[in-house]
């Protein structure tokens, strides 16, 4: 046991005056200082843009209820039915609702998919892409390289190829430079002394990039330890994936190839499972689950929308048969000529043609998720693939998460439209007290459901199956060409 503690102390001195080992620390620590701070502005920008829509919002409807009060005490009149504070047509045009989704804690981590994405919905009442769920997603971690830089990235991506290039020669360079012999001479086996430098490795990257992250959040305005659950778990995460490169490159040196070789078969499984698995994955997934042209949904909708018009009466009569209470005798409400009986006209044949439109968006919708669905299946299928799902679904950015609010938005823009419809169907006179209460959005993260035991299952499969090589090979010892 002293004899091992000598080795462990005498391995991380000459670790750390090693200038390669050195120079990819402080590497790895640039980079991830960048994309941090990358990552933060990114944030910031949304956080600015939710904030402006919020505000946009809550003023329209500040200014609202001080007119309605001003109409009530007869301090204000309206010629003009249109602009009547009391009137649905506020609500219409005027006065729209805001589905916004939060930031999580730790979105610092992973940009994801927010670059694509906007975090808030703009609800109104009448029919536009609101409703509709926006599917212009990443399709596979490959095309996310082409996407901004943030710490998912350079742990996904870049952190593995400094992990080989700091472990791949460890066996091979003392063969090279005739220093094998002696240390075989040693009261040591050879995969022991091996998987002995390579642990000191791996527990010195695991130290430093917990080192290095703790402070890198908590500078960003990360709430690492009221998360700290959250925190540990990504910790795991990144120990089993830098985990599985470290005995990747085990088992490489066992083999007794040379450097070059080594560096070649290493950097060939890095590019296998960063990019050539990802990508082939993306392209049969496109095969198997074709998705139709919006084109084409945007057609049927207008369709839809052309038959409603043409057979408008009788639409409209099985529209009041559904909803009883939105019926009015109210001439008002018939009268095409003034702004509340064409508002209404044109609100029904939106509805009613969206009501039609609708078994064809959710089919869409139910092609992409089937699609999306068969994706994650196969990300067992990469290392990477997995971690970057984590990462992503711990920063909120992950395309199930976004998926989920783009649905949650889109049922609340129904039950909205269904709350408000009955008021000016029926030129109900709003009140500062229901302007007040009108419907707001929750996003729930409860359905979004959460992937991070399975995550970690599939990471632990991979590397007990790289000891159970490891162990085969240990017992070939041909392979490590010493006696």
């Amino acid at each position: 046991m002293k004899k091992t503690f000598q080795f462990v102390r005498l391995e991380l001195l000459q670790l750390f005056r090693e200038r390669t080992f050195s120079g990819l620390m402080v590497l790895l620590l640039i980079l991830m200082a960048i994309s941090a701070w990358n990552s933060s502005n990114h944030i910031a920008e949304k956080e600015e843009q939710n904030n402006i829509q919020q505000n946009l919002v809550e003023d329209a409807d500040k200014q609202l209820i001080a007119q309605i009060d001003s109409l009530n005490q007869g301090l204000a009149s309206y010629e003009d039915s249109y602009t009547l504070p009391t009137s649905g047509i506020r609500l219409t045009y005027n006065n729209h609702r805001i589905a916004t989704l939060p930031m999580k804690p730790f979105s610092l981590i992973a940009i994801g998919q927010s670059d694509l994405y906007s975090n808030y919905k703009k609800i109104v009442l009448y029919y536009n892409d609101s409703y509709d769920m926006d599917t212009k997603e990443l399709e596979s971690p490959i095309e996310q390289l082409f996407g901004q830089l943030d710490l998912a990235f350079v742990w996904v991506y870049l952190m593995p190829l400094i992990i080989l290039l700091a472990s791949f020669n460890i066996l091979s360079i003392e063969r090279e430079t005739g220093r094998l012999p002696l240390i075989a001479s040693q009261p040591i086996k050879i995969w022991r002394w091996l998987a002995l430098k390579l642990g000191i490795r791996f527990l010195t990257i695991i130290f430093l990039l917990a080192l290095f992250t703790f402070p890198l959040l908590a500078i960003f305005q990360v709430s690492v330890w009221e998360h700290w659950a959250t925190f540990g778990k990504l910790l795991l995460i990144l120990m089993l994936y830098n985990g599985f490169w470290f005995l990747l490159s085990f088992l490489v040196n066992l083999l007794g190839y040379t450097s070059g070789k080594n560096l070649i078969i290493l950097t060939s499984i890095w590019v296998l499972f960063v990019f050539l698995v990802p990508s082939t994955v993306n392209q049969i997934g496109k095969k198997l689950h074709p998705i139709p042209s919006r084109l084409e949904i945007i057609n049927n909708h207008q369709e839809k929308y052309n038959e409603v018009e043409k057979n408008f009466d009788m639409e409209l009569k099985a529209l009041y048969n559904t909803h009883k209470d939105w019926y009015s005798d109210d001439p008002a409400t018939k009268d095409m000529s003034n702004s509340t009986g064409w508002n209404i006209n044109y609100l029904a044949k939106q509805y009613m043609a969206q009501l039609k439109h609708s078994p064809t968006a959710q089919a869409y919708e139910n092609k992409v998720d089937s699609k999306n669905s068969w994706f994650g299946k196969r990300r067992t299928l990469s290392p990477a693939m997995v971690v970057n799902e984590a990462l992503t679904e711990m920063a909120g950015t992950s395309t199930k998460y976004y998926r989920s609010y783009l649905r949650q938005a889109t049922e609340y823009a129904s039950a909205y439209r269904q709350y408000v419809f009955k008021g000016i169907f029926t030129n109900h006179a709003f009140t500062a007290a229901e302007i007040k209460n009108l419907p707001k959005f929750h996003f729930n993260t409860k359905r979004v459901g959460n992937t991070f035991l399975n995550n970690t299952y599939t990471l632990a499969i991979y590397i007990i199956t790289l000891l159970a090589i490891g162990i085969v090979l240990i017992k070939r010892k041909k392979l490590l060409n010493i006696r």
